[in-house]
């Protein structure tokens, strides 16, 4: 699901078509085949809407007109209503007494020195400084790397790579050591080779924040500006040897990053940097077997470490770790960073700081959280109507599956044994005894406790978690995400769909809704994550949820094609003149889209007097959304198609929905038969 994998809190800065001047501002509203009607100032009064020509403009025009974005966001719609309630509710739940109970009350003691502005403030930069002082003193490499191993992770600034668990995906019950790339501060490696506009947006409000935060910790204007320059020059030298945003999104990444070797292959592979040395002394046991997920990358990070580029690496260091920490100290910082973030968004305003930092809680201490909001907020007869429903679209898509033409026996066979492995899992766990935060401790602002130190506790549990759980089986029975989040999802290496509490509310699913809303709501987003697991990703796990092949050769090389007509389907449209999508990224969610609704209308086909027009305008409200253009550009380089192509060329591949509203050849929503591009 698009933008809804929990709430980014601060958003900001500028709203409608008020953008960054660019060199050559394009002319939005020239979008082929259909206008980009998510962007904010394209829809107005006097556009022309035909639901034969653009059925997103003409079921939500009316609706596109009366969205406002609101202050602290950067988008509005149907789902930012459900993530704006859930807000509101997380909110609601800190603002009584304390709660009974030991990790209830951690949550709610780390919201109050949240709240602790004059503890903050008091406070100010200091740790932070403390943090740098050791850096600012390292002479060499070899002090550095003596830094990393004898420096407690929670208290390292930043580092140069990250070394810890992770699942290993071709043997998934088990936990592997992963070395990978740390990532780069303007996100994509492909900035560094050529600055886009969203690019360029993103490096001034990363080098305003870094330059107030270098000040007030009392560097000079020049040396702050000096830093922040040897930062961005390290990270364009790493830049060549790391992927791409678009490599990452593409289904062979992960086929990319299964890069294992031995301990002695590990210390070779290593070279001058103290990766093993450092694992040890965190507390991981020497294993026989590592992952590292880019080979290329830890060989670009060996050659620039040496005493020559100290400088830049210091500098790297110092200016993510400031960039990073500055969310947590005093008022001013707090705002600075706010501040970066709104520009980086588009949106405006400041959330008030009852709803961001609750929010922040239940993002950082997800479980006590979760369970308290599950008490509050959830039904019991919700959750088993949502798993009837869940259970009926997995029983349909069944009729998918067999009757997919470019299938042989043997695949079909191996696809129906998956399917009927997936299990179905609605709101919230069924048991909270795996969710506890025994052995987690911080004083709350009554007793001391700052913020800092809060947060650093915090840290050295879950990394002590990590450690205490590497030698054990990975427990699938846990859910990866609490039901604070709105959001549903597919696990590969589970082979579980699980439809959050938070996401199932308002208008995506209440249980007063027509069979047609709920069909239309929740019911395709339920199919669309059952397809995840048949999508150019999923398709490469087993129904035990290991990277394990299941296809026979011709039939992989029918999906694939199958994929590349979809992304070439993509790459053929334009959100305005000049500007691309990325089709080779969008095949898995987009193929979702299509084979979700296409479970759904074979559940509808069954119904009885089934409203078609209801249903598919209820769909097209789904994914009704109003974005800034910075929040276009973000979408435009995500794995998810934008809201109104999720909903036009989803539709434009059935014959019930042209048939329904008479669409023919010359119309703009119809596609011949022979150009459809539906995988499934």
């Amino acid at each position: 699901m698009k933008k809804i994998l929990s709430i980014l809190l601060a958003l900001a800065m500028l709203a409608s078509l008020t953008v960054p001047a660019f060199a050559d501002e394009p002319d939005y509203t020239t979008g082929t085949p259909w206008l980009c009607v998510d962007l904010d100032g394209v829809v107005t009064a006097d556009t022309p809407a035909d639901l034969k020509d653009n059925f997103a403009l003409a079921v939500n025009k009316d609706k596109i007109l009366a969205l406002e974005i609101p202050e602290g966001y950067s988008s509005a719609g149907t789902v930012m209503d459900v993530n704006l309630k859930q807000m509101e509710d997380v909110r609601n739940m800190f603002l009584g007494d304390a709660p009974e109970g030991h990790d209830a009350r951690l949550a709610y003691d780390l919201f109050q020195l949240m709240m602790d502005w004059d503890s903050r403030n008091a406070l100010g930069v200091t740790p932070l400084k403390e943090a740098i002082a050791p850096l600012e003193a390292i002479n060499s490499v070899e002090e550095l790397s003596t830094y990393f191993v004898e420096t407690r992770d929670e208290d390292e600034l930043a580092s140069l790579y990250y070394a810890g668990s992770s699942q290993d995906q071709l043997d998934s019950n088990r936990h592997v050591l992963e070395v990978s790339d740390v990532g780069l501060l303007l996100g994509d490696s492909a900035e560094y080779e050529k600055l886009t506009d969203y690019g360029a947006i993103k490096k001034e409000a990363i080098t305003e924040l870094a330059r107030k935060m270098l000040v007030k910790l009392g560097y000079t204007e020049d040396e702050a500006q000096r830093k922040i320059d040897n930062c961005f020059a390290f990270e364009t030298m790493l830049a060549p040897a790391l992927y791409t945003n678009e490599d990452q999104r593409k289904p062979d990444y992960l086929e990319k990053i299964l890069n294992f070797c031995s301990h002695d292959e590990m210390k070779e592979a290593e070279g001058p940097l103290p990766i093993l040395e450092d694992l040890a002394a965190t507390g991981y046991p020497e294993t026989d077997r590592y992952q590292v997920t880019n080979p290329d990358g830890l060989k670009k990070l060996i050659e620039l470490y040496t005493d020559e580029n100290l400088p830049l690496i210091k500098d790297f260091l110092i200016v993510r770790g400031t960039v990073g920490s500055a969310g947590e100290l005093d008022r001013e910082c707090y705002e600075w960073k706010y501040a970066a973030n709104n520009a980086i968004s588009g949106a405006s305003g400041m959330l008030d700081d009852e709803t961001a930092f609750s929010n922040s809680v239940a993002g950082t201490l997800a479980w006590p959280v979760a369970q308290l909001y599950t008490q509050t907020y959830l039904k019991q007869e919700d959750k088993d109507r949502i798993m009837d429903m869940m259970n009926e679209i997995l029983d349909a898509y069944h009729g998918i599956i067999e009757e997919a033409d470019f299938l042989s026996d043997a695949t079909r066979e191996k696809a129906i044994e998956k399917l009927d492995a997936i299990e179905p899992r609605s709101l919230y766990p069924d048991s909270w005894d795996k969710y506890n935060c025994d052995g987690l401790d911080f004083d709350g602002p009554e007793n001391g406790g700052t913020l800092w130190e809060a947060s650093r506790r915090i840290t050295a549990y879950l990394i002590a978690k990590s450690i205490k759980e590497f030698p054990e089986p990975v427990d699938k029975e846990k859910w990866p995400m609490p039901p604070t989040i709105v959001n549903c999802f597919y696990d590969w290496t589970s082979n579980t769909i699980t439809i959050l509490g938070a996401f199932a509310q308002g208008g995506l699913y209440s249980s007063d809704m027509s069979d047609e809303e709920l069909l239309a709501r929740l019911g395709c987003v339920i199919g669309h994550e059952i397809s995840h697991g048949f999508d150019s990703t999923g398709a490469q796990f087993d129904k035990n949820g290991n990277m394990a092949s299941w296809w026979t050769e011709e039939d992989y090389a029918a999906f694939l094609e199958r994929n590349r007509k979809m992304a070439d389907y993509y790459n053929a449209m334009h959100p305005w003149e000049g500007q691309d999508f990325y089709g080779s990224i969008m095949t898995g969610e987009a193929g979702a889209d299509m084979a979700g609704m296409k479970a759904v209308l074979r559940i509808a086909a069954e119904k009885e007097n089934f409203d078609y027009d209801a249903f598919f305008r209820s769909f097209a409200g789904l994914w009704l959304e109003k974005d800034t253009l910075q929040s276009v550009y973000s979408s435009i380089n995500d794995v998810h198609p934008m809201s109104y192509l999720r909903i036009n060329c989803t539709l434009q591949q059935f014959d019930e929905f042209l048939n329904c509203y008479g669409i023919t050849e010359g119309d703009g929503m119809y596609l011949a038969p022979e150009d459809r591009v539906i995988v499934w």
